[in-house]
């Protein structure tokens, strides 16, 4: 069994994926939620009636930010470890 070790919150690639995440938060998630907010309007209205329109896209609009976040984030954790990977194979 291979032991895992937690990442430090300080390690420059944590940084550098999270910055990165938040910036396709800010252009990523609008987008998103643009693309998608007449299905889920649609859907709050025909499941839940037009009183709860509002908060379900309130709650959609975290939910697409948090989605968004999160897969960025993941994203760019494994294309950052990919390139270091690559340009240490490609000198050592």
């Amino acid at each position: 069994m291979q032991q895992q070790f937690p990442q430090k919150p300080n390690d420059p690639k944590t940084r550098m994926t999270i910055v990165l995440a938040v910036v396709a938060v800010f252009f990523g998630a609008p987008e998103l939620y643009r693309l998608s907010i007449g299905f889920v309007m649609a859907f709050a209205e025909s499941r839940y009636g037009q009183e709860l329109v509002r908060p379900v896209l309130l709650a959609w609009a975290v939910i697409v930010a948090a989605f968004t976040y999160y897969s960025a984030r993941i994203g760019f954790d494994i294309a950052l470890v990919s390139a270091v990977t690559a340009v240490a194979m490609r000198f050592f």
